[in-house]
Formats: C-alpha cells, structure tokens, sequence
C-alpha cells in the first residue's frame, strides 16, 4: 500500500509499496517528497505516519 508520511523537513512524502508501518518513524527512507513543482523521489527522516 501507499502511506502518506509526515517528514522532519516540515513536509509531506509518499511511501510506495509499504507491507508496514511498524518501525518506519524516524527512519531515513526513500519516498517521493513534496516540492514546488511537484514530486522528487529521495531520502528523508521520518516524523510520522499519517
């Protein structure tokens, strides 16, 4: 499934394809974080999960 997450950046990024949630707050992930123009896939901390 895809989680919507709530990053340390103060924004917001898509998981793609996560089995769990479990263990995923505060780690460094790769997602597709929010930007300006759009979507950009790289690594950010996790705060939580939405």
């Amino acid at each position: 499934m895809d989680i919507v997450v709530a990053l340390t950046n103060g924004k917001f990024g898509i998981v793609e394809d996560c089995i769990t949630t479990d263990d995923i707050e505060g780690s460094c992930i790769d997602c597709w974080v929010e930007n300006d123009t759009g979507f950009t896939y790289e690594k950010a901390v996790v705060a939580y999960c939405l």
